[in-house]
């Protein structure tokens, strides 16, 4: 899945979702804005170091009640981890790129602007892991359950996630904080004696949203 199509996707994605949005909330604002990613795989079959990535985002946040706010969001991601080779222990940097789609309520402490806390489900499409150093296309991963390189890199292009959070700041500007947990089994390969591996995909972020 290339990183073109993903963005002509969720640009297309997001004008639809902006438009029906505005047409509910006469205080909906676009937003704008980037992220740091920290990736995660929560398996027993392969231990990664995570690495940082990054998140482009935009959306529309608007007024649903006195105490909450509706963000309507769609990202790109770029998110990067290593796993470790077994014979010569090199370290082996990977990547997963993919687009998410958000829909949260946000809780206004005290019905203010200034802190909210966030929550909602997150549809996920991405790419399978990408290898960035054709050296190690033929690597042995996990260690005392080895697994090849090009079983392990097969995922589930789908997934569907929970996004919790806060964001702080003013009308125009707000910090953000989340977690996304990927709900569903994202790993679709086997190690070396035919045994199915299974995990679940995880990452933070922290960034900036701009609203006009």
């Amino acid at each position: 899945m290339k990183l073109s199509y993903l963005l002509v996707f969720a640009l297309l994605a997001f004008t639809t979702v902006n438009a029906q949005s505005r047409n509910r909330s006469y205080n909906n604002r676009i937003g704008l804005g980037g992220d740091v990613t920290y990736f995660q795989l929560h398996n027993k079959h392969v231990n990664i170091n995570s690495g940082t990535g990054f998140m482009g985002t935009a959306g529309t946040r608007g007024n649903f009640r006195d105490d909450f706010d509706l963000i309507y969001g769609v990202s790109i991601f770029s998110n990067n981890f290593t796993v470790q080779e077994n014979l010569t222990l090199e370290d082996i940097d990977m990547n997963m790129i993919g687009v998410e789609f958000r829909l949260m309520l946000a809780w206004k402490v005290a019905q203010s602007d200034y802190f909210s806390v966030e929550v909602g489900p997150a549809f996920m499409l991405n790419s399978e892991f990408k290898i960035k150093d054709d050296r190690f296309e033929n690597a042995i991963i996990g260690g005392a359950n080895p697994i090849a390189i090009q079983s392990f890199k097969e995922v589930s292009p789908i997934n569907l996630n929970g996004v919790v959070g806060f964001s702080a700041g003013a009308r125009s500007f707000r910090l953000t904080a989340h977690y996304h947990y990927g709900f569903l089994d994202a790993l679709a390969s086997k190690d070396l004696a035919g045994n199915d591996l299974n995990g679940n995909v995880g990452f933070a972020t922290a960034g900036l949203r701009i609203y006009f």
